[in-house]
């Protein structure tokens, strides 16, 4: 920010003894930032506007080139603007219009979210007048968060923290269900899917399985009722059991494809930032395209608004036909695919297995993914 204020030079140093003369910059205390390689010899750097005459005298007995490729800051605006009255008074229309902008909410992100629903969040916002464009004070922000706590299920703790235009909603999530305890009511630790068991801890109860019994769902795994000897009592059953679980996933071979390929038509698309903040785009040139990536800034000297220009390709689709190897590894790639989005998150991936079979007169790619995770369901005994 001090660069604005105090104004910069962006200079080129063309020469074989660039980084000598970067040394003797840092001897005197010159700072320099943005320091980039345009070429073998060639390097471009910003510095403070009021050192550039300290240059002449530093790149002295040193075969290089110095010149001035930009400058900017408010030194460099102010003048413009001296010159240029309606532009001066445009500049001040706009900060007046930022000003006023930056007193209401334009922009809401929201954090933390796994189970919860961004959109429920976004709409019970909107019942309180929380959407952008509005404008909001503190205690509001401060009721919200409260109601919005109250009333999501899956939130422990709901926090609106305001900065500018940018209101933050942060989420910490409820534990789930299943792996809440109960203490006091008589339960068991049943098996909520099919696998094989690979650890066992017991922290109350007793076990009625061991490592590599095979268990189906609804199977006891941890019981409530603790036999010992000749007696018994009931307690509720705490406890982790994982298990190695399979998942298949199935899929037809195809002799087909639909891909995708760019076409030759291009088309220049320009984005308003304010900051990080895209505020503006201009309008979608073709239902399907990529943008090139890193599009050319153009900086404001004045503000903190930038235009980044970047290269739209048009992106088309068409079939092929598919070799018969082809064909296998896509259908085993698009059921390894499905077979993973079926896994739990928090899961370990033991083992994937992979195979293509005939099944009445059709091929199929079948696709058998092994994880371990914890299967155990709390369930309270009935009353």
């Amino acid at each position: 920010m001090w660069q604005f204020w105090n104004g910069y030079v962006i200079i080129q140093i063309e020469g074989l003894c660039a980084a000598r003369f970067l040394k003797r910059l840092a001897d005197v205390g010159i700072r320099v930032f943005h320091v980039r390689k345009t070429d073998e010899a060639v390097l471009r750097l910003t510095i403070p506007a009021r050192r550039f005459f300290d240059l002449r005298k530093l790149r002295r007995g040193l075969p290089l080139r110095i010149r001035i490729v930009g400058r900017g800051g408010l030194p460099f605006a102010l003048r413009k603007l001296g010159r240029r009255p309606v532009l001066w008074i445009g500049t001040c229309l706009l900060f007046l219009g930022m000003l006023l902008l930056s007193t209401r909410i334009w922009v809401i992100r929201i954090g933390g979210t796994n189970r919860v629903d961004p959109e429920e969040i976004r709409s019970l916002l909107s019942e309180r007048g929380i959407v952008p464009g509005a404008r909001i004070e503190g205690p509001i922000l401060i009721t919200a968060a409260n109601d919005l706590s109250a009333q999501i299920h899956d939130a422990a703790w709901i926090g609106l923290d305001r900065e500018g235009i940018l209101l933050t909603v942060n989420v910490v999530e409820a534990l789930p269900e299943s792996t809440k305890r109960i203490s006091t009511v008589p339960s068991d630790i049943k098996a909520d899917k099919d696998g094989v068991v690979t650890s066992i801890r017991v922290m109350r109860g007793q076990a009625r399985v061991k490592v590599g019994d095979r268990v189906k769902k609804g199977d006891v795994l941890i019981s409530g009722t603790v036999i010992y000897k000749d007696s018994s009592y009931e307690t509720s059953a705490d406890g982790t059991v994982c298990a190695a679980v399979e998942y298949r996933e199935e899929t037809a071979l195809s002799d087909r494809i639909t891909e995708s390929y760019e076409t030759e038509a291009e088309a220049a698309v320009r984005i308003l930032r304010i900051w990080d903040l895209e505020l503006l785009r201009t309008k979608q040139p073709f239902e399907h395209y990529r943008l090139t990536d890193p599009g050319t800034v153009t900086m404001s000297s004045l503000l903190p608004v930038a235009i980044e220009t970047r290269t739209a390709r048009e992106i088309g689709f068409r079939e092929r036909a598919l070799t018969e190897e082809e064909a296998e590894q896509y259908a085993l790639q698009e059921a390894r695919e499905r077979a993973y989005q079926a896994i739990p998150r928090d899961a370990a991936i033991i083992n994937t297995y992979g195979t293509i079979r005939t099944k009445n007169g059709a091929r199929y790619a079948v696709v058998i993914v092994t994880a371990e995770e914890i299967i155990g369901k709390t369930e309270e005994r009935p009353a």
